[in-house]
């Protein structure tokens, strides 16, 4: 398997400061953006804890072969070993956010949003708390693997509002769920098979604000390499105004010795409130 990597981060235009962290291993082959959000500074804290203790923790899981019993809260049966060990580092990041924001006045009311993406020649696995994304770009096809936390969200889901009535809701931003607001939190992991030629992308909303899904596969297929996607959806942002901070991550896949058919050739998955969302992702 090759892997190449690129991600860029900007304040936009509107932002006095960047509260958008990311973090990308290709050695350790996983890649995290985070989108901090709470008083003066406190997001950056925020997003900037959540990629550091996701990383360190996950690295010294896979190099020391922890038991899943010794990792922090308990594990999930349906995941593999790495899902595990990504699962419980999301969930032992939310538990530093939250214990600093109650110790530390400044820090009151901080949290942030996670996606995490783990690529191997066996498995991909992707996890998300909050609005943050992660897109599969595959046989000309865009999958969104994340699951927006969101009000909007939750009542598309329930049938209870249109996809169009959402991108307009002044709801579509408040989150269900993120990093630093409870004690504990849930995030959603997808486990499925990589193929050849696989593409992903991992952002903060200030990207999906602005830049359509559509937009995102064209760009995503005819892009050369991952820094040129990464820069030029970077550039069609700013041109759009950029009222937000944007970080963007790209990974591209290549030489897998066989390829798999079908966009999802397996999927696991930790919660059961995701089968609707596979539901209709399998339909596509």
């Amino acid at each position: 398997m090759e892997i190449k990597t690129s991600g860029i981060t900007d304040v936009g235009l509107k932002r006095d400061h960047n509260e958008d962290s990311y973090f990308i291993d290709d050695p350790l082959h996983l890649y995290v953006v985070a989108d901090g959000m709470g008083g003066h500074l406190a997001g950056e804290v925020a997003s900037q804890i959540a990629v550091e203790m996701i990383s360190k923790s996950y690295r010294t899981w896979v190099e020391n072969q922890t038991p899943l019993g010794e990792l922090f809260a308990a594990p999930d049966k349906s995941l593999s070993a790495k899902g595990n060990y990504i699962l419980s580092s999301i969930r032992l990041a939310n538990r530093v956010i939250y214990e600093m924001a109650l110790e530390y006045k400044q820090y009151h009311g901080m949290g942030t949003t996670v996606v995490a993406l783990h690529v191997s020649p066996d498995l991909v696995i992707a996890a998300n708390v909050g609005d943050s994304r992660i897109y599969l770009i595959r046989n000309d096809r865009i999958e969104k693997l994340s699951r927006d936390h969101t009000i909007v969200s939750e009542q598309i889901e329930m049938g209870m509002m249109s996809e169009e009535e959402a991108a307009t809701s002044p709801l579509r931003h408040i989150l269900t769920r993120n990093l630093g607001s409870a004690e504990e939190t849930d995030p959603d992991v997808f486990e499925l098979v990589p193929a050849d030629r696989d593409r992903f992308i991992l952002c903060s909303d200030g990207l999906t604000d602005l830049v359509a899904d559509e937009e995102l596969l064209k760009m995503g297929r005819e892009a050369d390499d991952p820094e040129q996607l990464c820069r030029k959806l970077m550039d069609l942002v700013l041109k759009r105004g950029a009222h937000d901070n944007t970080t963007i991550i790209a990974v591209f896949v290549g030489g897998m010795k066989k390829a798999k058919k079908g966009p999802l050739a397996k999927i696991g998955l930790t919660l059961a409130g995701l089968a609707v969302g596979l539901q209709r992702l399998i339909k596509k």
